[in-house]
């Protein structure tokens, strides 16, 4: 049983990623099932990113007393009905409103299961558990517009059975009983270093809005220059999400080997590149695997902040209000870029690429880094 309360946690990281992309590449079947415009569809997917990164804000600090276990089975109890109701309902604003509040009760398991596997690992090996968790993460993100693409062969609205598992799976076999942040013996103790926090925080939201939010434009980008139909361009954009699958956890490993200052100035270089070249690329299988490492990377880079933070001063409080921002990024991105990408066309992607290398450099210099666990 403790082994799939173990994948309960990994599993998590998956369904709340995969939930908030299910809609991206299926607004025009989602607006002609509810008879609303491509703009109103458009917005379901800000009303669920929104308060799910505002309440990211916060939601670490509010449940700092009460442990862990018991927020995830709140929150997931909370999940399922809603997203029973996504199946059903026959009125936008009541989806609307299902949509958001899955959002919101998604801002408290997305911190707390990365806390609970603080408490569930020794520090040298927490890198690597992260690393898991990042990869069901991106794996989750990316999938999402490959499979609702596929739903809609039958019905957009099957896309949703997976939040239902997987709501129900948790919720089955329940997740491991750890203490709460604020009685754990691995709580770090002394004064916040905010600069190397602001340094991370920059970096999260670089990473959701010129990786993680970027899958859009991506996608655009390969349906304008290769025709690709939007199955193909969903498994354009799930390549990435494999890449990140694989490597996250021998990232994790590298944290834990080397400390997390090396990892975080190599993957924002390997980033940056890796989306710089993006418009020159003659070949699809170029721009897949240039996609690949850009997002590989990128999730490289948030795997490894989350493991700076987490293993600092106050990380368990700080973490949901690092990572808000990468949420924040990513939905942003689309209002940001597309406007550019319209008008100036392929260079858009020099803007992220750029950020990315400057977050290299600003890792650089960062003064809250972890030290090797394992010299």
């Amino acid at each position: 049983m403790k082994k799939f309360q173990m994948w309960a946690i990994y599993l998590g990281g998956f369904v709340g990623p995969f939930t908030g992309q299910a809609l991206a590449v299926i607004l025009p079947e989602f607006a002609e099932t509810f008879g609303i415009t491509l703009a109103q569809a458009a917005l379901t997917i800000t009303a669920y990113l929104f308060p799910f990164a505002i309440t990211m804000l916060f939601s670490g600090r509010l449940v700092h007393s009460i442990p862990p276990h018991k927020v995830v089975l709140v929150a997931y109890g909370v999940t399922l009905p809603l997203a029973v109701a996504l199946l059903f309902t026959p009125s936008w604003y009541l989806f609307l409103l299902c949509f958001s509040a899955i959002g919101i009760a998604n801002a408290f398991t997305t911190p707390v299961l990365q806390v609970m596997l603080r408490e569930l690992h020794p520090p040298g090996a927490l890198g690597s558990a992260l690393g898991t968790y990042a990869a069901m993460q991106s794996l989750g993100m990316l999938s999402a517009p490959l499979f609702s693409g596929l739903s809609t062969l039958v019905n957009w609205r099957l896309t949703f059975l997976a939040t239902i598992l997987a709501s129900a799976f948790i919720l089955l076999v329940r997740v491991p009983e750890v203490p709460s942040p604020d009685t754990s013996p691995q709580q770090v103790t002394g004064r916040v270093q905010w600069g190397a926090m602001s340094i991370q925080i920059f970096s999260s939201l670089v990473v959701g809005m010129g990786i993680m939010g970027l899958g859009f434009l991506t996608a655009l980008h390969a349906g304008d220059e290769f025709g690709l139909g939007p199955v193909e361009r969903g498994l354009v954009i799930m390549c990435g999400g494999i890449a990140a699958f694989l490597t996250s956890r021998p990232i994790g490993r590298m944290a834990d080997r080397y400390g997390t200052r090396i990892v975080l100035v190599s993957a924002g270089i390997l980033a940056g590149l890796g989306l710089a070249v993006m418009p020159f690329l003659p070949w699809l299988w170029l721009l897949v695997a240039s996609w690949a490492v850009a997002v590989m990377a990128g999730q490289g880079i948030q795997a490894t902040i989350n493991l700076a933070v987490l293993s600092g001063v106050g990380g368990s409080s700080l973490l949901s209000t690092v990572q808000a921002f990468r949420f924040f990024g990513t939905a942003v991105a689309p209002v940001i870029f597309l406007p550019i990408y319209t008008g100036a066309g392929d260079v858009v992607f020099w803007i992220p690429a750029t950020a990315l290398l400057l977050v290299a450099v600003l890792q650089q210099f960062n003064p809250g880094h972890r030290p090797a666990a394992n010299p």
